[in-house]
Formats: C-alpha cells, sequence, structure tokens
C-alpha cells in the first residue's frame, strides 16, 4: 500500500521543532490518593502559587484555610467542571494560576454519573445499564486527559483521590493478590496511573522515639511497591527513588524526579 505524503504547510517544519531532551520545560502531573485525614490535601497545597483548589464536594479545605496563595473554587456540578477548564486553558482567569489541584477524583466520578442520570431521566437508586457505564468511564478519561494537558499551558496538575482495595477477579490472569490503587472504576485507575509521572499513596504511622515516646506521622509511598499503586519517573542513573516519603511536598517530589537526594550533605 502506498503512503500518501502529507501536503506542505505553511508552517514551519516539524522537524523545526526538535529540541535536545534536556531543554524541554516539564510540569509535573501527579495522582495523590489515600484514605481521608491522611494529608492528601495538605499535600496539594505545598505546590507552587497561586494555586488553584477544585473542591469536588469534598468540602476538605480547613485544614489549608491559613496557607496564603490559595483560592478554591467548589464544583457541584459536571457543567462547573467542564466551564473551569476552559477558563484555565485560554488563561482567562484574573490570576495566573501555577498549579490547579482536583479534590477529588472519586467525586469527580459521581458527578458524571450524575451527569448521566440527569440526562436519561434515571432516579437517584436506579441500576445503570452497562452502556452507561461505559459512557461515564469514556467521560471521565477524556477529561482527566484534558486536566493532565493542562500541563502544556505551563501548570502542574494534581488529581487527588480516595483509596480502594481491589481483591483479584477470575478474569485477572496475571494478578494473584490484592491491590491498593485509587476509588475508581477499574478502566479509569488504569487509565489515570498511566498518564501522570507520579502516584503517591499518601498513610499515617507510628514511630517509635523511644520506649515512651511515639511520633504520628505523615507519609507518602512513592517508589514501586507490589501491593500499593506507586511511581516516580527520574533519571535511570540515578536509581531507585525512596520507598516512602515523610512530610511530603512538592518540592521533594521534583528533587526526586530530577534524580536529586534528599539528604543533607554531612558537615565537614
Amino acid at each position: 500500500m502506498v503512503v500518501k505524503r502529507l501536503k506542505k504547510s505553511r508552517e514551519a517544519s516539524i522537524g523545526d521543532r526538535i529540541r535536545p531532551i534536556g531543554d524541554v520545560e516539564s510540569f509535573l502531573t501527579m495522582l495523590c490518593y489515600g484514605k481521608a485525614g491522611t494529608g492528601k490535601t495538605v499535600f496539594g497545597c505545598t505546590w507552587p502559587k497561586p494555586l488553584l483548589l477544585l473542591d469536588i464536594k469534598e468540602k476538605g479545605t480547613e485544614s489549608v484555610i491559613d496557607v496564603p496563595g490559595i483560592d478554591v473554587l467548589p464544583i457541584e456540578s459536571w457543567d462547573d467542571l467542564e466551564a473551569i477548564y476552559w477558563e484555565l486553558k485560554d488563561r482567562k482567569l484574573k490570576k495566573d494560576y501555577k498549579s490547579v489541584i482536583l479534590d477529588q477524583l472519586t467525586a469527580m466520578q459521581a458527578l458524571g454519573i450524575e451527569k448521566f442520570r440527569m440526562e436519561n431521566g434515571m432516579e437517584a437508586g436506579d441500576v445503570l445499564s452497562q452502556r452507561t457505564w461505559g459512557r461515564v468511564s469514556g467521560l471521565m478519561m477524556e477529561w482527566v486527559y484534558n486536566y493532565r494537558q493542562l500541563y502544556t499551558a505551563g501548570y502542574h496538575i494534581c488529581f487527588n483521590a480516595h483509596e480502594r482495595l481491589r481483591e483479584p477477579q477470575e478474569e485477572d490472569d496475571d494478578r494473584i493478590a490484592p491491590s491498593v490503587g485509587s476509588n475508581l472504576m477499574q478502566s479509569v485507575a488504569s487509565f489515570v496511573n498511566g498518564s501522570v509521572s507520579v502516584i503517591g499513596n499518601t498513610f499515617i504511622r507510628e514511630k517509635e522515639l523511644d520506649k515512651k515516646k511515639t511520633e504520628i506521622q505523615f507519609c507518602m509511598r512513592v517508589g514501586p511497591h507490589a501491593f500499593y499503586a506507586a511511581k516516580i519517573r527520574r533519571p535511570v542513573s540515578a536509581g531507585p527513588p525512596p520507598s516512602v516519603l515523610v512530610n511530603p511536598s512538592f518540592d521533594k517530589i521534583i528533587k526526586i524526579s530530577k534524580g536529586e537526594s534528599l539528604k543533607k550533605p554531612k558537615r565537614k
């Protein structure tokens, strides 16, 4: 079969867009998931300011109410989600935001379900058909992709989500143990995992300082794990990333992704 040559455009050659990989400006795209109260919103608000927090029916902003540089937009419907996306994409907002946090994807999925229920005149308790579930999945993947692509407009993007334990099913030939990931439809969860450069799982642990004292630590898994979904893309030459971060922050994630060490150099 003969491949037809594309018509020449008046624009510059596509080859003119080729650059050394080190010159490519990168913006962080991340999924942060965990149980309620494990520090997802607090972590998100360590990101560069000014920051826009899209509060998708989460109502969890009390923990960051005293953090400067953060604006909150309550998202009450799917139309809200689409409307603010276009405002961000076209840079039509009054502030030049550097980061956008979607808090959280699990509630975003619920808005998608609500959207299709309303369009089909369904009641809250009506069972969705397999076809409708497929449409919800497609809608979620489309708009997660759209928001992820906002990094091309110069935004850092963080998706928050609640966590979910998944037991292996009979059709899962390659998975024989339970796994923990975001509380989303399996197709959407897999799509989100592949679309972001970092996946972090937040959790709380107690560290024993001595026989009488313990310390509560807010932590995040970022290194590869057999049970929890976690990853962080970084130079191969830098070696494996740390498995767990204590008091995770945007700056720590950026340093790790660049292959830098979080350990302070020892004084000579």
